[in-house]
Order: structure tokens, then sequence, then C-alpha cells
């Protein structure tokens, strides 16, 4: 492409000469660094212009288009959707009554603190609501988003656990998995077993393991992926992800479970994490909860350019 480049209010305008290559596949490679999440959000915030006016990620350029680039910092990361988190806490509760939250957890931040760990949902909960008693009823890894239950007190902590170790809970995941399913329907029944050098989970082919029970269900097809919604009877220590890779069909983006390849193919059209969100939660605790959290923008964007493949 021919670039004419020139500085207009701190920002660049440049003139295309071909035809059909998309906005955000045009500004990854123009704007050396920057993390395909951050394209995404200047287009959608309406500070990429074409023509003077708004346009989708999916915009095909047509030649002598004009592309307004606003000044995008390569040295943005992900963490701000941390700092966004931590400032605006109240916005992630998505229920809280004297006994407990339900917050949407976004992917990135960790729940506990640890080494090399800067900023926590627990810790921070503490600070802002001024409970020390505040603990996590159940727990979603790093990058996983959705759903989270947590208790404000000893007796809550301890009759809301009871729910989540009696299975009286019902929890469903969104997941996008490799290939295709051959049944819309996949129940796994395979007992796990932590081994806690590794940090991982297996499947146990012996009594060693404990009881855990996926159901896979079947949203959605595309060309190389299928997107499913998880129920887990049980709360197994990577439960969804060991289940998954063990059906071969493991989780988009999952890096200690999932297929190297299929990764790095994901990460070309916008996955930058696991694909995995807890999308439902329901209990009862003196009466009956429901809750419910939306697949997030990282995730629907990825969803959005799969249709269009198809």
């Amino acid at each position: 492409m021919d670039k004419i480049a020139k500085s207009h209010q701190k920002c660049r305008n440049i003139t295309i000469n071909t035809d059909g290559q998309r906005i955000d596949n045009f500004l990854l490679k123009t704007v050396k660094g920057v993390p395909r999440s951050l394209i995404y959000k200047v287009i959608r915030d309406g500070q990429v212009r074409v023509n003077s006016k708004r346009v989708k990620p999916s915009y095909r350029l047509i030649a002598r288009d004009i592309v307004r680039i606003p000044p995008i910092s390569p040295q943005i990361k992900e963490a701000s959707s941390n700092k966004k988190f931590l400032e605006n806490m109240d916005d992630y509760i998505i229920f809280e009554n004297k006994d407990f939250f339900v917050i949407d957890k976004p992917a990135g931040l960790a729940v506990h603190g640890g080494t090399n760990v800067k900023y926590d949902i627990i810790s921070s909960l503490k600070k802002l609501k001024n409970n020390l008693n505040i603990a996590p009823v159940n727990r979603l890894d790093k990058n996983t988003s959705g759903c989270m239950l947590i208790s404000k007190n000893y007796q809550s902590a301890k009759d809301l656990g009871n729910c989540f170790k009696t299975n009286n809970v019902k929890k469903t995941y969104m997941a996008l998995l490799s290939g295709k399913l051959e049944k819309t329907k996949i129940v796994v029944d395979s007992s796990l077993k932590i081994d806690k050098r590794k940090k991982n989970s297996s499947v146990s082919t012996d009594s060693s393991g404990k009881h855990a029970l996926s159901t896979f269900s079947v949203k959605r097809y595309f060309t190389r992926c299928t997107l499913v919604n998880i129920l887990i009877q049980t709360g197994r220590t990577h439960q969804i992800r060991v289940h998954a890779s063990s059906i071969n069909h493991p989780i988009c983006g999952d890096t200690k479970y999932g297929n190297k390849s299929v990764n790095s193919l994901f990460r070309k059209i916008g996955l930058s994490r696991i694909f995995l969100h807890a999308s439902d939660l329901s209990f009862y605790y003196k009466k009956f909860y429901s809750f419910q959290s939306s697949l997030p923008e990282d995730l629907s964007i990825l969803v959005e350019n799969l249709e269009k493949e198809l």
C-alpha cells in the first residue's frame, strides 16, 4: 500500500491505494506493537475514521479511502482493563446484599494476590467495602471472565461453600472448542486428579481421582471451531479445560491444556486469552437466585468475525 501520512490534530491521515483489506487488519500492520484489543477499542470508540465517518472493525477499505488514525501507544497494555475494574468496581457488581456479592469478573485480573500480582479482586474489595471478611466462594482462573460469587461474612461463606460442596449450584460456561463436535450434546463423566508439583489436573484412570461431570451442548458451529454451553455439576480444578481436552476438542486459547497450533491460529484473528466465560450462576441460599453475565467485548468481537467466515 502507498501511504501518504501527515500530522493533523495529532492524528495521521493515510490515503489507501488498494481495495479489500479490513480496517482492523490494516491498523494492526500500520501501528506496530499494539494489542488487537486496543485496536478494536479505538475503532469502536470512533477514534478511527474513514472518510470522516465511524466504521466497524469489519469495514473493508476501498482505494482512495482516507483513514484517520489517532495516536495509539504500544505501551497501553491489558492492565488498563484491570485499572478500569479497580477504579469502577461498583459497576462490575451484578448483585449485592448483606451476605454476598456476585461480580462480573473481567479476564486478566487475579482473584487473589501473589507473586508478581499488583492488583487482585479480593484485596481490592476488602478495601473498597472496608470488610476484611470478604472471601471468594467460587474461583475463576485469571483469564476466565464472568459470574463469580463472593461472601461478606463467615456464616455466608460457610453456607454458600456448602452449596458448592453438595453440588446445589448450577454453573454454566460458554467456551469455544477447537474443531467440530460430532454430537450436539456430549457428557463427560471422568474423574480428575491434581498434580500439585506440575500445578495441573488430568483425567484419572484409577480411584485416586475425584468425580467430575461436565455436559457440553453445541450453541453454534463455525468453520474451524464450535461454540458451546457447558453445564458442570462439580467444580474441580480446571475441570472444563481438562474435560474439553480429553475429548480432543480443547478450548481455543488454552495455553495449558490446549493445542499450540490452534492457539497460534486464533491469536492471529484476535483471541488473546482462553475463550472461557462463566455465563450463568444459580443457587438456593434462603431463596432462589439466578445471575447472568453477557459475553465480554473481546470474545463477542471474535464470534462476530467467525460468523463472517461462514
